[in-house]
Order: C-alpha cells, then structure tokens, then sequence
C-alpha cells in the first residue's frame, strides 16, 4: 500500500514539475476564461516561438494570431477544456496578438519576459 501511494505521489509531482517546465521555455500559454485571459509568457525572445491557446470556459473558443496588426498568423478553434498549438516565426520588435473571435474580448497582447499576467488585470 505504503509502494502505492508512494508511486503516485511521485507521478504526480513529476506531471506537476514538466507542465511548469513548458510553460516557462517553450513559448505562450494563454487560457481563456470566462470573464478573463491569462497568459504566461517565456523569459526570453527566441524564434519560432509556440503559442498554446488552452480553453478554459464551456464553449468553443474561436479566435487569431496576428504579428504587427497585419499579418494573420492562423484561426484557432479550441473546444471546452482543449488546447491548441501554433508556431509563430518572429522578428525582434514584432507585436504578436491574439484575438478572441467567439466569445468576443479585448485582443490579448503577448509580451515576451513578463511571466504571468491577465486580460483584463485583477481590480
């Protein structure tokens, strides 16, 4: 019993551990919430850079990436507690944005080597 539990205490501190190593290395994770987004941003600039959109609300989340304002990345459709990723080639200085379609919000700026941060900011 006592191997048991040990065993998944462990599996579940090392799922824990990986999911917070992606987050911070790979790129962007932004989870759509009800009445918010989150995002968590990499520390450093590097290209190409992954965008994850996670869907935290009980709808379909339809919505897009842009690159300065102009250049349309790709559409994203994630279903109720899906995710998505899509690669993005950046420049230094490019402004990248993603901007939710269905439900309709505020486009969510994504800023590289600011680490976590919401749209809109807590009150």
């Amino acid at each position: 019993m006592k191997l048991i539990l040990r065993l998944f205490f462990t599996l579940l501190s090392l799922s824990f551990y990986s999911v917070n190593a992606i987050e911070s290395s790979i790129g962007f994770v932004v989870t759509g919430y009800d009445d918010r987004f989150s995002v968590v941003s990499p520390e450093k600039f590097r290209s190409p850079m992954e965008v994850i959109v996670e869907n935290k609300t009980l709808v379909r989340l339809i919505g897009k990436i842009v690159v300065n304002n102009k250049t349309n990345i790709g559409f994203t459709s994630v279903e109720s507690d899906k995710y998505q990723r899509v690669m993005v080639n950046l420049k230094k200085g490019d402004l990248l944005h993603f901007i939710p379609l269905s439900p309709s919000f505020q486009e969510v700026e994504l800023i590289v080597g600011n680490k976590t941060y919401e749209i809109p900011p807590k009150k």
